[in-house]
């Protein structure tokens, strides 16, 4: 094996590991156990929680029910300041909800599946650090929960707007109206990192070489779970090399 075979590795081996890669390096940073632990498990089967939406500075919030698929809250889970008014605001997607508080804080009464319709509740007489899990009674077996967190909290936090799956899709749309926005092009970046393979512009083939400069690059892209895989893709090399 030559200098380059050292510097190099083939497109379709680096791919080859990659997913498992990342599965694995995603299962032991979700194993830190800190990520839901404000919530005990109660976002768990929630489809589109991707972390706590930061609303804070906030005097109201709204929260869609019958966001998605129209059977999750959009965000399922945010947080907010003391004295803070949320507003549920009804999709009309999904069928018949509600909004039910686990500790009966709040509750919107019967099932509703008008369009438009709204229920809100002001979080006062709370503390820091206090946590409010609610759910909608007909769907909460497919996952229709979403917590209120107040302060404080124990999560990710997420930016509103940033593009996180727990919104009602409307970011998503914009990014994809844009067209030619870095964030439309990096949701995309493994289709397109997998399609590449047939389809470069340069006309290359699909083992095209990888540099070293290139395999760092698509570390740093997966960010923590990259610095994980960099080994494992020079493992890849060298169990490619042996094949050959």
């Amino acid at each position: 094996m030559d200098a380059t075979d050292d510097t190099t590795m083939s497109r379709r081996s680096l791919f080859r590991v990659s997913a498992a890669g990342a599965a694995a390096a995603t299962g032991l940073a979700a194993g830190t156990g800190s990520v839901t632990a404000q919530y005990d498990g109660w976002l768990d089967n929630v489809p589109n929680y991707d972390g706590t939406h930061d609303y804070t500075g906030q005097d109201e919030v709204t929260v869609t029910v019958g966001a998605g698929n129209g059977l999750v809250f959009g965000p399922s889970a945010i947080l907010i300041d003391p004295g803070t008014t949320v507003v549920w605001e009804w999709s009309g997607e999904g069928g018949a909800h509600n909004v039910v508080a686990n500790d009966e804080t709040f509750d919107s009464g019967e099932t509703v599946n008008e369009a438009g319709h709204t229920f809100e509740h002001t979080f006062e007489d709370v503390s820091e650090g206090d946590t409010f899990n609610y759910l909608c009674t007909p769907h909460e077996a497919a996952g229709m929960k979403g917590a209120v967190a107040i302060g404080s909290v124990d999560d990710n936090l997420v930016t509103p707007g940033s593009g996180g799956n727990g919104g009602d899709g409307s970011d998503g749309d914009a990014d994809g109206a844009d067209g030619g926005s870095d964030r439309g092009s990096s949701s995309g970046g493994e289709g397109t990192g997998t399609g590449g393979e047939g389809s470069d512009s340069d006309g290359g083939d699909g083992d095209r070489d990888l540099s070293a400069s290139d395999i760092g690059a698509l570390a740093l892209g997966f960010g923590f779970a990259g610095a994980l895989l960099v080994p494992l893709f020079y493992a890849a090399h060298q169990m490619a090399s042996d094949e050959e």
